[in-house]
């Protein structure tokens, strides 16, 4: 069960990430209210699948890239707050993610 609920999270992940970045590009128009509905779900969903992969003990290249995320998730909204706008780290931080869901998605064994 466990293994369900981990496959679902990092779904979830990679559809709110396609969501915003197809929002990004116009190709889908949100409104102010639903594209800050994704943002949040999103956040909370990058927190919460990175929090899990760093104390659940797993060593290499997965840990690193999630160790890598939180940071630059915390980095990013600390100078998103501070600016007011969007920067480099939230983009990395975005890119780690998807990453980190396509390699868990892919490699897992059930």
């Amino acid at each position: 069960m466990p293994q369900f609920i981990n496959k679902f999270m990092y779904i979830l992940l990679i559809l709110f990430i396609t969501f915003l970045v197809l929002n990004e590009f116009y190709v889908i128009d949100f409104s102010t209210n639903l594209k800050n509905i994704f943002i949040f779900l999103t956040l909370i969903l990058i927190l919460l699948t990175s929090m899990k992969e760093i104390l659940s003990g797993t060593n290499g290249f997965i840990k690193f890239l999630n160790v890598m995320t939180l940071l630059c998730t915390i980095i990013g909204g600390i100078f998103s707050i501070i600016k007011g706008q969007l920067n480099t780290f939230i983009y990395i931080c975005l890119i780690f993610s998807l990453i980190n869901g396509v390699i868990v998605l892919t490699y897992s064994k059930t």
